[in-house]
């Protein structure tokens, strides 16, 4: 019997770290070696102490990932798939491409059942880089007396 022999699973990779968490880990790691005390680290990083003790009770337990934000790389949940911005996009190219916005939304929700407000639209035609047929206001120039 052969048995086949699985391939080395390499460690998942570690998210970079930004800005910002650098230098939580760089106060906490100073707070740990003893450099500094809870109340002045708290200050360094503009929060309490409570949130220090957190802070470095994570770092201990977890390494430098401890400063990441759990919540990080989770898609909100409020979102809409990428299907429905995709075909919203579509239908507006093709078919309303006259329409302001707002009348695109309107027609939206009584016509083809996306329940969506005016904004989310706005802000899913913009991300396509479609902008509102609006007429703008043309500035006078002001007559000098």
């Amino acid at each position: 019997m052969n048995k086949e022999i699985n391939p080395i699973q390499e460690a998942p990779k570690l998210p970079k770290l930004r800005r910002m968490e650098k230098k939580k880990l760089r106060v906490i790691n100073r707070l740990i070696a003893g450099e500094i005390n809870g109340p002045k680290a708290a200050k360094l990083l503009k929060v309490t102490t409570r949130q220090i003790r957190n802070l470095k009770r994570q770092v201990l337990n977890e390494g430098e990932q401890g400063v990441i934000h759990k919540n990080r790389y989770n898609k909100p949940i409020n979102t809409y798939d990428e299907e429905i911005r995709s075909e919203l996009a579509h239908i507006y190219r093709t078919e309303y491409r006259g329409t302001n916005f707002t009348e695109f939304a309107r027609i939206m929700k009584n016509e083809r059942g996306f329940n969506l407000s005016r904004s989310t639209i706005y802000n899913i035609l913009r991300q396509k880089r479609i902008r509102s047929p609006q007429r703008k206001k043309v500035k006078r120039k002001k007559t000098q007396v």
